[in-house]
């Protein structure tokens, strides 16, 4: 299991803000494209399983998260049309109406949280925007969103007003070379400084 690497006075801001129940329900993790924004919210995810499910349940439970099926987290992208097999322009009204089912199914895990994964934020459309602000000014205790964005200015005004807002800031050089060896590729310093220079610092770009 990777650990996360940078990020760490964000980290430990929003994972014990969730812990004690102090989070917003809703928040917007900002970043450049490829920094590792939805990896930095599955491992929020993660450290509230660790401490709020039992521990002869942890491993079940987080290999449940990285397998995309855990009953209590909700990823939301894109779907592939199945007739054409390309991805679709934005994420759908449909897709953000049936949130509402999963939101108020009730939780198989006593005392643990929902999450809702939108990854990305900027896909959604007009329609698909406002259906989803309406769900963020009626919260829901114990469920959270979080939004993934690359360019916040895209998204509705009233949807970030709705958001605590995260600013995850580009990485340094050493923690983008150490985010590509964890990923077990390894290149020549020259290399690694042009990845870093044309990325701005972005591990998931220069991985593509």
């Amino acid at each position: 299991m990777k650990a996360l690497i940078g990020f760490k006075k964000e980290f430990k801001i929003i994972s014990n803000n969730l812990i004690e129940e102090k989070l917003n329900n809703s928040v917007l993790v900002c970043g450049n494209k490829g920094i590792g924004k939805y990896f930095f919210i599955t491992k929020i995810i993660e450290e509230c399983i660790k401490l709020k499910v039992n521990s002869d349940q942890i491993n079940h439970h987080l290999t449940l998260l990285h397998n995309n099926s855990h009953p209590n987290v909700k990823l939301l992208q894109k779907k592939i049309e199945q007739k054409t097999g390309k991805v679709k322009n934005n994420i759908t009204i449909d897709q953000i109406r049936e949130l509402n089912n999963f939101i108020i199914e009730t939780s198989l895990i006593e005392n643990f949280p929902k999450f809702i994964i939108i990854d990305s934020a900027d896909d959604l459309n007009v329609s698909s925007s406002n259906v989803l602000l309406k769900i963020l000014e009626e919260p829901k205790k114990n469920t959270y969103f979080f939004l993934v964005s690359h360019h916040p200015s895209k998204l509705l005004l009233t949807i970030k007003s709705r958001c605590l807002k995260l600013n995850l800031p580009s990485h340094n050089f050493n923690n983008f070379e150490n985010i590509l060896i964890s990923s077990h590729l390894s290149y020549d310093d020259e290399i690694l400084k042009l990845l870093f220079d044309i990325t701005n610092g972005s591990p998931g770009l220069s991985l593509e």
